[in-house]
């Protein structure tokens, strides 16, 4: 569930669509027989490298699916998460597709495509830690991915509930590093989206994961794919290729394949929007 946020980029926005997006991205994909798509290949089970160094997951799979439905090569690009947005619009790749939380302020930026997985939150803890919830963290050293949506979440909750941190919000790029960060006890939380977090918990015995939203302060959080502003016909034909797998039931496939479950049937049908 990874986020951008910095107060800068308006001010650079304008000169990128300018120079470094195309008039029609669908158009120029065909033409070069290529779709880019960028991704950090950090955020198991959506996109990770396997042991060969090989980018794999389920946004790997929707992708190559979606640029075949084009006739096209699917190319992903890994990229630094907290300039992602930076660089969609300076074209180095056509869409983000990497496992994005459709929100507010994101949508400043882009447009979103209709939602391909849920993207709620979630705590992770060591089981020997003892702690069971969000009140458990009070006087604790937390964390959260680095640009995520969590940070503010995490914020806004301890203000709600009353809970003090030790210390600041701790933020980190690579959740594997979290994740040694809660073993050694340098923090004791840690947050993300639940289905990353149970892929941890699944495979550290020692650690457990638990779902969490504030108390529904922060309502359903989705995954969608992000596309310049001016990108309707490549955002219109991700939709229509969303759709057709969801109907087929090969999104369901992809989904157990990935995560063990389906969430095809509680995904909104419209592209989030503010």
């Amino acid at each position: 569930m990874k986020f951008w946020h910095s107060l800068a980029f308006g001010a650079a926005l304008a000169g990128l669509v300018s120079t470094g997006a195309k008039a029609d991205a669908l158009a120029d994909i065909t033409a070069s027989g290529e779709l880019k798509f960028g991704l950090e290949a950090q955020y198991r089970p959506f996109e990770f490298r396997d042991e060969s160094n090989n980018i794999v997951g389920y946004d790997i799979d929707l992708g190559t699916a979606f640029a075949a439905s084009l006739g096209v090569k699917a190319v992903p690009v890994d990229t630094n998460w907290s300039t992602v947005l930076e660089s969609l619009y300076s074209g180095q790749f056509n869409m983000i597709l990497g496992g994005m939380t459709a929100t507010e302020v994101r949508y400043e930026k882009v447009n979103f495509s209709v939602p391909y997985m849920d993207a709620a939150s979630g705590l992770l803890m060591t089981k020997a830690s003892g702690i069971a919830d969000f009140a458990g963290l009070a006087g604790k050293a937390v964390g959260a991915g680095a640009g995520t949506p969590q940070i503010d979440m995490l914020t806004t909750c301890a203000g709600k509930a009353a809970v003090a941190f030790d210390g600041d919000i701790q933020t980190f790029d690579n959740d594997a590093l979290a994740y040694e960060a809660l073993a050694t006890g340098r923090i004791a939380g840690y947050s993300s989206s639940i289905v990353s977090l149970l892929e941890a918990s699944k495979a550290n015995p020692d650690l457990v994961a638990v779902p969490w939203n504030c108390d529904g302060a922060f309502g359903g959080s989705w995954t969608a794919a992000a596309f310049r502003k001016e990108d309707d016909s490549l955002r219109a034909a991700f939709d229509a290729f969303i759709a057709a797998k969801a109907a087929s039931g090969e999104l369901e496939a992809m989904q157990m394949k990935w995560f063990g479950q389906s969430f095809v049937a509680a995904l909104p049908t419209t592209a989030p929007s503010w």
